[in-house]
């Protein structure tokens, strides 16, 4: 008898078992990224000249043909000699596929080096196509005479022309400030 119970037993759990719902991995969906690519430098040219690098830790692809940059984002732009212009840095960017634009996120500077200025904010755009830049976000800009802080900001991609939207104020500097 305790040889059936125990067959009786054996029988009832492989039962159990054997009509179990099998996982059909085949169906799992994979919602990463596209692709990872990890220390990126490039060079975005016109016409076989250097216009703009860019150097980063990591960049995702997504399924939209967006871009994520999760890492640190240095942009440098050339004059038509070759010669940098502008460096812009930021804590993260994202490149939107669809409308061609860049976002630098998280303080952002942008630095004008044969004016010797510096813009600070939290956050621009970028659009290639156009050659400018844009931010609706507070400002802050350093000139070697003054300091103005204000909202908003349109310029050209290198930096050398600007115009703020809205000026908050305007410190004229002493002698011996610095620029950074």
């Amino acid at each position: 008898m305790r040889n059936s119970s125990l067959l009786f037993l054996l029988l009832i759990t492989s039962t159990f078992f054997s009509c179990r719902e099998k996982s059909d991995d085949s169906k799992a969906i994979y919602v990463g990224p596209k692709s990872e690519l990890f220390g990126i430098d490039m060079m975005y040219s016109d016409s076989a000249r250097k216009v703009v690098r860019m150097v980063t830790g990591i960049q995702y692809t997504l399924e939209s043909e967006d871009r994520v940059y999760p890492k640190e984002v240095k942009l440098w732009f050339y004059d038509k000699k070759g010669k940098i212009t502008s460096e812009v840095r930021g804590d993260s960017a994202h490149f939107f596929r669809q409308k061609n634009t860049y976002k630098l996120m998280g303080h952002v500077v942008i630095h004008n080096i044969e004016k010797e200025e510096t813009l600070k904010t939290d956050e621009f755009n970028w659009l290639p196509v156009e050659k400018r830049i844009f931010t609706d976000k507070a400002v802050q800009l350093r000139t070697r005479t003054e300091l103005v802080n204000g909202v908003g900001l349109d310029a050209a991609q290198d930096f050398s022309s600007y115009s703020l939207r809205q000026i908050r104020n305007s410190v004229v500097a002493v002698e011996g400030m610095p620029t950074n």
